[in-house]
C-alpha cells in the first residue's frame, strides 16, 4: 500500500462526489496535484496571537513577513486583516489540547486543522479558520466539519460545559472575487445526522483506501509537514 498523508478534515468535506468512483477521481485528483507553493500557517499563528490578547493589527500582520514568497505574503496577510480583527475588545483565554487525530473507517487518521480552543464567558469555543481565497468550503461541507469537530472534541472532551464554535471565513465572494467575512457558531450551522456523516465516511474511507492500494499515485506528490508544536490539533 502507497503511504499517501491522509487528508485533513476540512479537505475530507471538501471531497467532491456522491458514488465511490466519483470520490476515487477526485482524490486522485488530490494527490496528483502539487498544491499552492505556500500555506496558511503564518497567519493562522498571528490569529492565534490576536486571540491570546494582542489586540493591535499591524504586529500581526508585519508577523507575515517571514513567508518567503510573494504571494504567501500577500494571502497570509489579508486573511490577518480580516480575520485578527474578530478578537479585539474581547475577553478571551487561548488553550490547546493534546494532540490527536480524527480516527475513521478501518485506520486511517486525519488532522482535525484547529490551531486553538478558547474560553470566552465561561463557554469552551473551537475556533476553526477557512483560510482559502476559493476552492473553499461550502456551507454544507462546513457543517460537515462542524459535526465532526462537536462529535469527536467538544462532546466527548468538554461533557457538560457549555460549548460552541467559532468559525471564520474569509473565502472570496464568488461575484466580487474579493475576501469576505463570514462567522458562524453551532447556533448557525446545521449538524449533520449520525447515519449520514457515517454514511459519508464509509464512502470516503473506501475511495481513499482504493487509491492507497491502488499504487497509481506516488507518495511523493504531496508535501507531509510536521506536527506543529504550537497547534497540537492542526495536523
Amino acid at each position: 500500500m502507497t503511504q499517501l498523508p491522509i487528508p485533513a478534515v476540512p479537505d475530507l468535506a471538501r471531497a467532491s462526489g456522491e458514488t465511490r468512483d466519483e470520490l476515487i477521481s477526485w482524490f486522485l485528483a488530490y494527490y496528483e496535484t502539487s498544491g499552492a507553493p505556500f500555506n496558511y500557517r503564518s497567519g493562522t499563528r498571528a490569529i492565534k496571537i490576536g486571540y491570546k490578547g494582542l489586540h493591535s493589527l499591524a504586529p500581526l500582520v508585519d508577523s507575515c513577513a517571514r513567508e518567503k514568497t510573494a504571494q504567501g505574503r500577500k494571502s497570509n496577510s489579508e486573511i490577518v486583516q480580516l480575520a485578527a480583527p474578530v478578537s479585539f475588545g474581547r475577553g478571551t483565554q487561548v488553550f490547546d489540547l493534546p494532540r490527536r487525530q480524527f480516527q475513521f473507517g478501518r485506520d486511517l487518521h486525519a488532522g482535525y486543522r484547529i490551531p486553538f480552543f478558547f474560553v470566552e464567558n465561561k463557554t469552551v469555543k473551537l475556533y476553526f479558520l477557512q483560510p482559502r481565497k476559493g476552492s473553499n468550503l461550502t456551507y454544507d461541507q462546513l457543517c460537515m466539519v462542524a459535526t465532526i469537530h462537536k462529535k469527536y472534541l467538544l462532546d466527548t472532551e468538554f461533557f457538560g460545559q457549555s460549548t460552541d464554535v467559532e468559525y471564520v471565513d474569509v473565502s472570496a465572494d464568488p461575484n466580487t472575487k474579493e475576501r469576505e467575512l463570514r462567522r458562524y457558531s453551532l447556533e448557525s450551522l446545521k449538524l449533520w445526522s449520525d447515519t449520514r456523516l457515517a454514511d459519508r465516511l464509509t464512502l470516503i474511507a473506501d475511495a481513499l483506501d482504493y487509491v492507497r492500494s491502488s499504487g497509481i499515485v506516488r507518495a511523493r506528490k504531496r508535501i507531509v509537514h510536521r506536527p506543529e508544536g504550537d497547534m497540537p490539533l492542526f495536523d
